[in-house]
């Protein structure tokens, strides 16, 4: 059922949002057209252009515009010709959501250097590179908004994570930082950082034996995981102008994982 978003006003406004094409990205995708904004729509080369294209299927039913540009975020010539098409297509970028990230499940005594390097480079490298390049084209016609996509691993501790926690713990405080530069100049940066959310990719890891009940009763005060749809509000309110004194911060949508 297509929400009313329509407070949020973000009617007509240009959104990029990359790893879009499943789970998280997927959703914040839907729910930004469902709030009025047209959407640039960021997919890694390799695989899912079905699912790529049912989002905009489903974007231009609503009666918005969808424009699909494969990008692998780990390259930066790629992602400013992505920036170049949204700006070519629309004229502007008001709101970028820097969604895509790869993580491997490895204790840190067995990554590997290739492994670090794809971690950082699709976590972190891509986010300061997508969010200098919005910058570029928000701050001349007078300012946007940025949400970096974070993780409650980018706070606390967990194993098999050290180069992603280490990673999202970088757009954490890059976030802040740009923020820092850019508020004056009109181009709020905020995070939404989630807990661990029921997707395609994780169910892997909610499957494992005891690990839901575990999670679910001694980590998450409010009983259940994170589904795509519980970030889309967050994301929403960062994006519009309800959020314009909301600069370098990071908000937490992980069920109460971190307040203990």
């Amino acid at each position: 059922m297509t929400k009313d978003y329509s407070s949020f006003g973000l009617n007509d406004k240009i959104a990029v949002v990359t790893g879009a094409s499943q789970g998280i990205g997927r959703a914040i995708a839907l729910g930004l057209a469902q709030a009025g904004a047209h959407l640039v729509l960021a997919k890694h080369p390799e695989g899912r252009h079905d699912e790529i294209a049912q989002v905009r299927a489903e974007i231009e039913a609503m009666g918005r515009k969808a424009l699909i540009v494969v990008t692998d975020v780990s390259n930066v010539a790629q992602i400013r010709a992505l920036f170049d098409r949204a700006q070519d297509a629309f004229g502007r970028v008001d709101v970028l959501v820097n969604n895509a990230a790869w993580t491997g499940n490895t204790m840190a005594l067995d990554v590997t250097e290739d492994e670090y390097d794809r971690t950082m480079a699709a976590s972190l490298k891509s986010v300061f590179f997508a969010c200098q390049a919005a910058a570029r084209i928000m701050i001349p016609l007078g300012g946007g908004k940025i949400v970096n996509i974070g993780s409650n691993f980018g706070v606390i501790a967990f194993k098999s994570r050290s180069v992603y926690a280490s990673a999202k713990a970088g757009v954490h405080h890059l976030s802040r930082a740009l923020a820092l530069e850019w508020a004056s100049q009109g181009v709020n940066v905020n995070v939404v950082a989630p807990c661990i959310t029921e997707t395609e990719s994780r169910r892997v890891i909610l499957e494992r034996p005891g690990y839901k009940e575990w999670a679910t009763t001694q980590m998450l005060p409010v009983g259940r995981w994170n589904q795509p749809e519980d970030l889309v509000g967050a994301v929403l309110f960062l994006s519009s102008n309800l959020s314009d004194m909301v600069v370098g911060h990071v908000l937490m949508v992980d069920g109460g994982w971190t307040i203990h």
